[in-house]
């Protein structure tokens, strides 16, 4: 079989880092940790509420570095070295969440969110990588390879996860502390090939007169709001994704914890919960890389959303059933199934849907603020999640309460122009290789 013209050495050794990138999102974010965090590290009862502070104390740190990293990345034209940087403080960081012992609340917390800054860091620099890599017509493809090979990484880390957990009894902690030694080491050897393959097209602008790679972010936000109405196809994307990526944002960050309070599972059957969701989250990416082109990515998001509005429904009307005694043992795992598809399609999508309103020599600045997005909605989402606990208390109540993220996030979705979005990019792109030619001249 012929290989698609598009899947070229590039290509794959940028896939690679989404590859490593989802050791971190479902072995420290979505599954051993918020586990271990909750049941062993956080005061009983308060686990939740910990791991929720964690989470928003990250975002707001992210948000505030974001603009400086971006602009630096765009004026220096050294994407690679930043994402280098990032990669190593994230292996070593989340190796080191091994050292966190029972009832080390305050140094897990530490720990943790210096991992996670460069995680969240280092994903914004390999995503800006997408527009140099494929004209648009084959954008969407790539992103969708990128997170379908993600999702088969996840699930090898995953699947060591559980393999080493097992060696332990399910009372005894030292397994999930060892899972953070193997999560670091997966995520160094696995990123290894995107810095050996991946190049970088050095496309840098002019540093102005009187400005710092420290002020440069803050300025450039300034004028990107000046020049709101030049971008605003994108920020109009953006703005809706913060919206229903909140309610993903929620099943990131409590999966372990949500399956053993929802469906009243075992840390181990947490664990296989998970492991089919990102099974069935390959296939997402997968259709989503056959179908998205073919019938638009704003089309492909819409069906996305009805999904996990759906999906979010039923796990709440199956855990009311569970609670009332009347629900069967394979209903769960129906829900898993509906959670991996609709995350393997959104993921994709929206990031492709970012690429497409990107011109090139603003990726980094642009995928900066596609990452503020996810930011601003994990904060909305875990604030959400929180408050709803401590109103509502049944978390069945609490879950179907997030499906609001969702609706909401189908309803703006409908006023998104996908065309006037990518012509709007390519006339940008356009206009600044045009811009570089007059000064060349000059």
């Amino acid at each position: 079989m012929n290989k698609p013209t598009w899947l070229n050495k590039q290509v794959f050794g940028w896939a690679m880092f989404d590859f490593a990138n989802q050791a971190f999102t479902l072995v420290i974010l979505t599954a051993m940790f918020s586990v271990y965090f909750k049941n062993h590290v956080a005061p009983e009862g308060y686990g939740e509420y910990y791991w929720s502070a964690a989470g928003v104390i990250t975002q707001v740190m992210v948000i505030i570095l974001a603009p400086i990293l971006g602009a630096l990345a765009d004026f220096s034209g050294a994407k690679k070295k930043l994402l280098f940087i990032t990669w190593l403080g994230c292996c070593i960081f989340t190796a080191s969440l091994g050292l966190v012992a029972p009832g080390s609340l305050w140094l897990g917390l530490t720990l943790f969110i210096i991992a996670y800054l460069f995680y969240a860091s280092g994903e914004n620099f390999m995503a800006s990588f997408l527009p140099e890599l494929a004209p648009h017509r084959f954008m969407g493809r790539v992103s969708a390879f990128g997170w379908t090979l993600g999702y088969c990484g996840g699930l090898l880390c995953l699947a060591g996860a559980a393999l080493i957990v097992s060696f332990w009894d399910e009372d005894d902690p030292t397994g999930y502390r060892w899972v953070s030694l193997w999560a670091g080491v997966f995520f160094f050897a696995a990123a290894l090939p995107t810095f050996l393959l991946l190049k970088e097209k050095k496309i840098a602008e002019v540093m102005p007169q009187g400005r710092n790679y420290f002020t440069i972010g803050f300025v450039r936000l300034a004028e990107t709001y000046r020049a709101l109405r030049e971008y605003r196809r994108l920020f109009h994307f953006l703005s809706i994704m913060t919206v229903y990526f909140a309610g993903v944002q929620i099943v990131f960050w409590f999966a372990g914890i949500l399956t053993q309070e929802l469906f009243n599972f075992t840390p181990a059957q947490s664990g296989i919960f998970i492991l089919q969701m990102t099974v069935t989250a390959i296939i997402g990416a997968m259709l989503t890389a056959r179908y998205q082109d073919r019938i638009g990515t704003k089309n492909y998001i819409l069906i996305m959303l009805a999904l996990w509005t759906i999906v979010v429904l039923t796990a709440a009307v199956v855990a009311w059933l569970i609670d009332q005694q009347r629900g069967q043992p394979w209903m769960p795992w129906v829900v898993g199934n509906g959670v991996g598809l609709a995350i393997g399609g959104i993921g994709t999508a929206s990031r492709a849907m970012v690429g497409l309103f990107s011109p090139q020599h603003k990726a980094a600045e642009f995928f900066g603020f596609f990452g503020l997005a996810h930011k601003l909605s994990a904060i909305i989402g875990l604030t959400s999640i929180a408050l709803a606990r401590w109103m509502l208390h049944d978390w069945h109540y609490v879950v179907g309460a997030g499906s609001i993220f969702f609706i909401i996030g189908f309803v703006l979705m409908l006023g998104v122009n996908e065309k006037d979005g990518r012509v709007a990019a390519l006339r940008n792109e356009k206009m600044f290789q045009r811009k570089l030619r007059q000064q060349s001249l000059e």
